[in-house]
């Protein structure tokens, strides 16, 4: 009797051993890396507690930029006929660059086996950068002088908010699953400006001005498309 006793209590704890390491082994099964690379570019760290909840880890990125140049030829006119023509020449750069932290609290539920539906809402941390960039060029002509300007105007962001998540979820294999879904975000931002202006008529004149303010800001970005690793 006493030797049951012992053997039932050896096979309480052994079952009771095993029930632990499978649920440890399935959390572990459940955790994912994932990358979004169209419409904007994440990278995320998604630990599942259980089949329905978890926590996600996402740092997102944005770069943008774009330059023009143009040259035009201005005719002035002398009681009706042209007296002279003056080329312009004139350039623009833009760039801007982005960064998210962000920390979401995720559900998720099976729409299917193989299709899941996941939210998710958590604070964010924005930090966004914007410089502008043009330069005119005047020739010289008979008429007129050369003449030259250039404007620059840079802006800084800094912004703390919250971020709500909703997409979809496609398992393609045991490892790999593709990605959809929207963000929106709202943020209350420290905003500063910088404006610097250069004109050359005749002399050099400068002007320097900066201001500093705040802002709600609300967004709801495209559809952004992207993979998973789940380990």
């Amino acid at each position: 009797m006493k030797s049951s006793k012992s053997a039932l209590v050896i096979l309480t704890i052994l079952f009771s051993s095993g029930l632990l390491f499978a649920q440890t082994d399935s959390v572990k099964c459940n955790s994912q890396i994932q990358f979004h690379l169209i419409n904007g570019y994440s990278l995320s760290y998604l630990n599942l507690f259980n089949s329905t909840t978890g926590i996600r880890f996402k740092v997102d990125l944005g770069l943008n930029g774009a330059s023009t140049n143009s040259e035009r030829n201005q005719s002035n006119y002398n009681n009706g006929s042209t007296s002279d023509v003056q080329k312009n020449n004139e350039d623009g750069s833009s760039s801007s660059q982005s960064f998210n932290l962000v920390a979401n609290y995720m559900w998720r539920s099976s729409i299917t086996k193989d299709v899941h539906l996941y939210l998710g809402v958590g604070p964010l941390v924005s930090f966004n950068r914007y410089n502008y960039e043009r330069n005119q060029h005047s020739i010289a002509t008979a008429y007129y002088p050369a003449s030259s300007s250039n404007y620059k105007n840079i802006s800084t962001t800094l912004g703390l908010g919250i971020q709500g998540v909703i997409g979809f979820e496609c398992v393609i294999t045991e490892k790999i699953s593709l990605l959809a879904e929207f963000n929106l975000n709202g943020t209350y931002s420290w905003d500063h400006w910088k404006n610097t202006s250069e004109n050359q008529p005749t002399g050099i004149s400068r002007t320097e001005s900066t201001s500093d303010g705040n802002s709600w800001n609300y967004g709801l970005n495209n559809l952004k498309i992207g993979i998973s690793y789940n380990f």
